[in-house]
């Protein structure tokens, strides 16, 4: 661990930069123990250029992945440290690309038909988990807040606007002609319950 303001290494990072270093020291020593040897016999020259290209590649992946995050060995070379320069450049490019290609409206829109959200928020409201309290109270208290935060008087035109849309979107005489059928239903059963008028009783003479 790195005391002060600097990040923990985890250990894997840390045991790949061992792998990798001691295996840039092994191709080096390899490297001059093949040079060293290479007049005794011709195949040490072949071991010579395995190690040199193990060396280059080595250091040549290391300097392009080094560069594209800082300055290696920490010198201002030019054209290191891409990303910290750039990243805001960086981060609105991948948001345009994001939003030429994957939130535009047809493709919302076939992703939001396969989603049911009403039924999904109605069987969590109906049956929520015992272990989502949390979740709820949060979600609870983050809707009281929206409520309080919009204007009355803006909260209560939008009620009835969506009141009057949905009542003018809805067929009322169906709903009429069931209403005036039970009714009628009703009257006639409650007439044949009832007894009629009595034709014995005596008239009243005045």
């Amino acid at each position: 661990m790195r005391s002060g303001g600097s990040q923990t290494v985890p250990p894997a990072l840390r045991k790949m930069r061992v792998v990798a270093t001691g295996l840039l020291v092994t191709m080096a020593a390899l490297f001059l123990l093949a040079r060293y040897l290479q007049p005794i016999h011709p195949v040490w020259g072949f071991v010579r250029a395995f190690a040199e290209a193990a060396m280059v590649g080595g250091l040549a992946d290391w300097f392009a992945v080094t560069a594209l995050f800082r300055h290696p060995l920490g010198l201002p070379i030019p054209h290191t440290a891409i990303v910290p320069r750039n990243k805001d450049r960086i981060g609105d490019t991948l948001a345009n690309f994001l939003r030429t290609n994957f939130l535009i409206p047809r493709v919302v829109a076939r992703r939001m038909n396969r989603l049911d959200v009403a039924g999904a928020a109605g069987r969590w409201l109906a049956q929520p988990p015992q272990e989502g309290g949390r979740i709820r109270r949060g979600a609870s208290r983050l809707f009281a807040e929206m409520l309080t935060a919009f204007d009355p008087q803006r909260l209560g035109g939008m009620v009835k606007a969506g009141i009057g849309s949905r009542l003018r979107a809805t067929e009322v005489s169906p709903i009429l002609g069931q209403l005036l059928k039970a009714q009628a239903s009703l009257g006639s059963m409650s007439s044949a319950r009832s007894p009629g008028p009595l034709s014995s009783s005596p008239a009243v003479k005045p």
